[in-house]
């Protein structure tokens, strides 16, 4: 999944902070408390993370936005301090597939993209061209349904956090968070075919069935109840009732017979009914015409209000690339400006006053923003809500015209049998025996509904058969995907290896690492002992654990083309390891590190933080690396602040 990060806008009350990432290996170094974790922890918290609340956070933080590759987009992800439902995400493939939407972490009830975008795990999975596995809800619940598989449960694999490098593995220890860690591998390792997709389809499918036709028993019996048809003798009673009616109404039928007394003439409520359809259609037709208008006004200034906010972000970003420039030859013509007198304060090549930075705070600039998407927001309410009464609008119009359709067939066939208002009053009378006589027959069915009640509990037991059957189905096909197997072979030998480089300690040569796809637990193999991350002893040993685990499972993903997204975010690998006591070790894990990052056909992009640097040898040309330290030449990330 090719998704690479650019750079990361941190804004404050008082500044707006850039942070570049190298499209290789971004290292970031210095005491603690300067901010490094917190660029870790703001990249996370624009794809749909939680944010530790520090007291520079709580204080200074206003909010952040985060550009990145992902597939063929350009995609910026906002998301302010107090915006903790969504991520504002706007894309663009620098021709004509363009879109912001504000993405909520839940899914939403109607799509916010296309017809399967619900949230923000939905759209970075369609934006990089990935179709997600669908899963159980529930694992201890057969009749679960299926959802798809979040973009937050692969991020544990792209996201070491400093505070869980050496007390938990992957969320596997976790009872809630373990089965999507165990999903998430299924995913990336293939550990999923399309047979098994649609054995899981048609499982859901005999679930869905059998739980409907036990809940239409349900319904049924419900509603005999409540219009007393609950059993035969019911049914016998309304029989009875409608036989009386239907001879009311054929003795009624003979008395217009010998009365032939005048009446109006049935067709004059027709005629008056259809003068009344008449006026509603042209109501209706202009509504429509209206709404169309005003959706097409809307959508244009929907696209200019797009096209508006990313110039006004590009034209931020240019601005803050272009400031201090000093100019030497005009970048129209040529000319040389070097020896043009200037007065202080102002600009070589126009001559007008230069503003001072300080005019546009990053306050003005981050509430631009916020108008700017709120007004793509209304507009795109605004949109949603014509669209909804234009389908509501155009449901009232189709009905109209099959009612005067329906009318007007009737009425034609009332004046071609036209004789007189007696002619007429018979009609009348012969179409309410005619109505009554059809209520009798479907009473006369009704009284087959607790026979259908009974076969439809049959049906429903019969599904169960079916239903086990598609799930020894689905264990036969999970032993059958042997290519997974072998990708699954592969991540142990990595992490072998990997040890095996860096002089993993208590690792030797003569042993082996076994990796059960039931549980995703890496064992240690020495002989006769065994041993995996939680049997290490030390706060340093788990923490290397699961570096080179994550190293190894992106060394995989890398040679296979897995679907896991491509940068590896890794907060103190060297956590609870000492450079003074283990320098060997220290540098053989970088080492591989930067082996891994430069091998051909690099896909991988690692954001390294740590109190140290150790620097890549032999030298790597896009390598980015930047002190945090609180000083003059290396400020904090928040360079004013100066507190807990």
């Amino acid at each position: 999944m090719n998704i690479r990060l650019v750079h990361l806008k941190v804004r404050t009350k008082q500044t707006t902070e850039l942070v570049a990432f190298s499209p290789i290996v971004s290292f970031f170094h210095g005491p603690v408390s300067t901010g490094k974790s917190t660029i870790a922890r703001l990249i996370d918290y624009c794809l749909g993370g939680s944010l530790e609340r520090t007291p520079a956070i709580r204080q200074e933080f206003v909010a952040c936005e985060l550009l990145a590759e992902v597939g063929v987009f350009q995609v910026q992800f906002e998301r302010g301090a107090q915006e903790t439902s969504s991520v504002r995400v706007t894309w663009s493939d620098g021709q004509q597939q363009m879109g912001s939407v504000n993405a909520p972490l839940d899914a939403a009830e109607a799509p916010i993209f296309g017809d399967d975008v619900f949230n923000l795990s939905d759209l970075i999975f369609k934006l990089a061209g990935t179709q997600p596995i669908k899963v159980r809800r529930s694992k201890f619940d057969p009749d679960s349904p299926l959802v798809r598989l979040s973009f937050r449960d692969l991020m544990w694999y792209c996201y070491l956090r400093q505070d869980h490098l050496d007390s938990s593995f992957f969320s596997l220890e976790d009872p809630f968070k373990r089965l999507k860690s165990q999903d998430a591998m299924r995913f990336m390792t293939g550990l999923h075919s399309e047979r098994m997709s649609d054995l899981e389809a048609a499982l859901g499918k005999a679930i869905d069935s059998q739980r409907a036709k036990r809940e239409s028993v349900v319904q049924i019996r419900a509603f005999m109840d409540r219009f007393r048809m609950g059993s035969e003798l019911d049914l016998v009673e309304q029989t009875n009732r409608v036989q009386d009616e239907l001879r009311v109404a054929t003795t009624r039928r003979s008395e217009i017979e010998y009365a032939r007394s005048s009446a109006t003439h049935v067709v004059e409520p027709m005629r008056q009914r259809l003068r009344l359809l008449s006026t509603n259609l042209d109501e209706v037709r202009a509504a429509l015409t209206d709404l169309d208008s005003k959706t097409q006004q809307r959508e244009s200034l929907r696209a200019e209000l797009i096209s508006a906010k990313v110039k006004a972000s590009r034209a931020d970003q240019a601005g803050r690339l272009l400031q201090g420039v000093d100019f030497v030859q005009c970048p129209r013509c040529g000319n040389d400006v070097s020896e043009r007198p200037v007065q202080s304060g102002s600009c070589r090549l126009c001559g007008t006053h230069e503003r001072p930075e300080s005019e546009t705070p990053s306050v003005e600039l981050e509430a631009l923003r916020r108008d700017l998407n709120e007004r793509i927001d209304e507009l795109t309410d605004a949109m949603a809500r014509q669209k909804r009464e234009r389908a509501k609008q155009e449901r009232v119009l189709a009905r109209l015209i099959d009612e005067k359709r329906t009318l007007d067939e009737e009425l034609a066939s009332e004046l071609t049998q036209y004789d007189s208002a007696y002619v007429a009053g018979i009609r009348a009378a012969d179409r309410e025996v005619a109505k009554l006589q059809e209520r009798l027959a479907s009473l006369e069915r009704l009284r087959e509904l607790p026979q259908a009640i009974a076969d439809l509990e049959l049906e429903a037991g019969r599904l169960q058969g079916d239903i086990d059957r598609l799930k020894t189905l689905l264990a036969d096909e999970r032993g059958r995907l042997k290519a997974a197997d072998t990708r699954v072979k592969k991540i142990a030998g990595a992490f072998l290896r990997i040890m095996r480089e860096i002089g993993f300690p208590g690792v030797s040569e003569d042993d082996e690492v076994q990796l059960d796809p039931r549980n995703w637990q890496p064992f240690v193999r020495h002989g006769e002992q065994a041993w995996t991350f939680y049997d290490a002893g030390s706060g340093g040993k788990k923490t290397l654990f699961n570096v080179c685990y994550a190293l190894a499972v992106h060394t995989v993903a890398a040679e296979e083309n897995l679907p896991l997204p491509t940068f590896l975010i890794i907060d103190s690998p060297t956590k609870n390891i000492s450079d003074d006591e283990n320098p060997d070790l220290v540098r053989a894990l970088y080492r591989e590190i930067y082996a891994l990052a430069t091998r051909d056909g690099r896909k991988l992009q690692f954001i390294l933080i740590d109190s140290d640097l150790v620097s890549p040898d032999p030298a790597i040309p896009e390598f980015i690396s930047r002190r945090i330290a609180g000083e003059p030449d290396a400020p904090r990330l928040i360079p004013y602040y100066d507190g807990p």
